[in-house]
């Protein structure tokens, strides 16, 4: 995360403040009552019968707390504001106070790596995995939140976390941060060496060692100026993202829509990169399972400057 101390600082304070707004549980329950009700409004009587308080001067003080933020009042009684949604979406999101595991499921994709069945596995750490159990193939790995998880069945899960990753990727991707909005810095980086040098900065971090995609030859770095969001982005996934290259993958037989990622070899195969240039950075990534010989030069900017012919 980008920002000098101070900033931070003043952002630990007015966090702290928020959180203690919210830090009694009538006030939680006052929210939860706005969420359930009608366009999110109540009167005053009908919200306090909500929470089921009984001491009206209690429930007025709380009450008041969460005005002209979480709450506003209008002509129709209370209503739940922007900021009060973001609360409750955190806690629908299930993060704080659910722990859920899933699988393993076997899947009907087949492992790139051996042609073994991939399965998928969520935990306990909030990452939801498709893998190989005949080869140890880490196809893709993901934080996923238990809200995901509930009121789907298996196949529905599976297909979720497909949608999500994608979309938090392409945000990413984007400059913009899936999570709090902020600006997002994108860098092409990875461990390849010409006469001595590196391009990007994975030599200097253990933490790549964990990622899914370790052993491609570069990666897009992300990471958010405001909140802790910081990851690894396979290259490919940038061909999912410019439109001119979607239509072209499209009528080369790939059809993005219906196709996973783990079953996207663009995206998952280590073969399917290679850096061609390092001043500037440019990367080329190929369509392994196009119906012509196809690849696409990605540039230093997470652009595609150009079509080219892959290396069969």
């Amino acid at each position: 995360m980008a920002g000098d101390s101070s900033d931070r600082s003043r952002a630990a304070t007015d966090a702290e403040a928020a959180f203690m707004t919210l830090s009694h549980d009538l006030r939680l329950e006052i929210l939860l009552a706005l969420w359930d009700a009608p366009g999110f409004t109540l009167s005053f009587a009908e919200l306090r019968k909500a929470v089921g308080e009984r001491d009206s001067g209690s429930f007025t003080y709380h009450l008041s707390e969460l005005r002209d933020h979480f709450v506003a009042k209008t002509d129709e009684g209370y209503e739940l504001q922007y900021p009060g949604h973001r609360v409750l979406d955190a806690i629908q999101s299930g993060v704080f106070h659910e722990q859920v595991t899933v699988g393993p499921v076997e899947l009907d994709d087949d492992c790139r790596a051996c042609g073994g069945r991939l399965t998928f596995e969520y935990g306990t750490d909030y990452v939801a995995r498709i893998r190989c159990p005949d080869c140890g193939n880490r196809a893709l790995e993901w934080p996923f939140d238990p809200g995901g998880i509930a009121d789907r069945d298996d196949d529905a899960i599976v297909a979720a976390f497909d949608r999500r990753t994608r979309l938090v990727w392409s945000c990413a991707l984007d400059g913009v941060c899936p999570f709090c909005a902020g600006r997002v810095d994108r860098e092409l980086t990875g461990r390849v060496h010409e006469e001595g040098a590196c391009i990007g900065v994975i030599e200097q971090l253990d933490r790549y060692d964990e990622y899914f995609a370790r052993d491609h030859p570069a990666v897009v770095a992300v990471d958010c100026h405001r909140c802790s969001f910081y990851s690894f982005v396979p290259a490919g996934v940038v061909l999912l993202t410019r439109p001119a290259v979607t239509g072209r993958l499209h009528e080369a037989g790939v059809d993005l829509r219906a196709t996973p990622l783990w079953n996207l070899g663009f995206v998952v195969d280590a073969d399917a990169v290679a850096v061609r240039e390092t001043e500037p950075t440019r990367v080329e990534v190929a369509v392994p399972d196009a119906d012509e010989s196809l690849a696409f030069t990605v540039a230093e900017s997470c652009d595609v400057v150009r079509e080219t012919t892959a290396e069969r």
